[in-house]
């Protein structure tokens, strides 16, 4: 049985809401790597990388991926710029984990980030533009690391969550 999920993706794509519902589902403990960033500095992301910038923030969530992927029984929803940190990607695949790439498409990502204001990389006028570069700059990284693929554009979250855990039995 698989002990330790990752979800991977972009920003919007579901993480998080697929990482919640799947641990209740299956009664592991869920991790938002971003919740425990925020936490543990006691400020939130954007103040991070308005302080440290982007390497900064990489440093504090490969130290936090590190901690947070030594538990079993664990749901890890990582940050959607995880696979752009090299040492990241080494901790990610060095572990016996199951990798899900949540991805959807450029349109439905549009849609879903729109009004938010949370992430410091999309405090521009273009959002549009901005996620799309982002996706292609990623896309290849999520590839090369998932050993699940869902595209959660045009699936309930539920049906998200059933789809993995029948990926989980035939594994």
């Amino acid at each position: 049985m698989v002990s330790k999920i990752i979800l991977v993706g972009m920003m919007g794509a579901g993480k998080t809401t697929i990482g919640k519902l799947l641990s209740n589902k299956l009664g592991y403990d869920f991790i938002d790597l971003d919740k425990i960033i925020e936490e543990k500095s006691g400020v939130k992301i954007n103040t991070i990388f308005e302080i440290e910038g982007e390497a900064g923030f990489r440093e504090r969530e490969l130290q936090v991926l590190s901690d947070s992927i030594e538990k079993d029984k664990v749901i890890i929803s990582t940050g959607g710029g995880i696979v752009t940190n090299a040492k990241s990607r080494a901790q990610l695949i060095k572990h016996n984990a199951l990798i899900i790439y949540l991805k959807a498409n450029l349109q439905t990502l549009c849609n879903r980030l729109k009004n938010d204001n949370s992430r410091p990389i999309l405090n521009v006028d273009d959002k549009e533009q901005v996620i799309e570069r982002i996706l292609e700059e990623r896309e290849p990284y999520y590839q090369d690391l998932a050993d699940v693929d869902v595209d959660t554009s045009h699936m309930k979250s539920i049906d998200v969550v059933k789809f993995i855990i029948k990926k989980m039995d035939a594994i």
